[in-house]
């Protein structure tokens, strides 16, 4: 019995596969305004432009960069979205000509959509088992 308990326990100790094959992914901004928080989601191709388990707001510098850090984050590929909320009103604001955003926004890999938002395609990127750096710059 001694040797059954001492295998399950040296199991437990051990990282399981998805925990092994997970990484940091840090994402570094840039072109932020003064005000208002940064909201960012990095998504699967499944959850693109919908809820995402990796999703968080965060605070510019006054130099207009900002940096947050994914842990957890299993293998595969990934696309960051990002808007600041320059108005504090939770949603990315529109108004500008033919309706274009009005507050900064982002995505990886510097997609830009047309006439709405760009393809997960075009955003995507590969994220290997020990995570990965993604820069995106704010504009409009």
């Amino acid at each position: 019995m001694r040797p059954v308990l001492l295998a399950f326990a040296a199991a437990l100790a051990l990282p399981t596969s998805a925990t092994a094959q997970s990484g940091t992914v840090e994402v570094r901004f840039t072109g932020a305004r003064p005000g208002g928080p940064i909201l960012v989601q990095l998504s699967t191709e499944a959850e693109f432009m919908r809820p995402s388990r990796f999703q968080t707001t965060l605070v510019p510098g006054t130099d207009g960069t900002a940096v947050v850090r994914f842990t957890g984050v299993p293998a595969g590929r990934y696309a960051v979205s990002s808007f600041q909320d320059v108005n504090r009103d939770g949603r990315l604001t529109f108004g500008g000509i033919m309706g274009a955003p009005v507050e900064p926004w982002g995505y990886s890999r510097g997609a830009r959509g047309v006439m709405g938002p760009p393809r997960f395609e075009d955003a995507a990127m590969r994220v290997g088992p020990n995570g990965g750096v993604i820069t995106v710059a704010l504009g409009l």
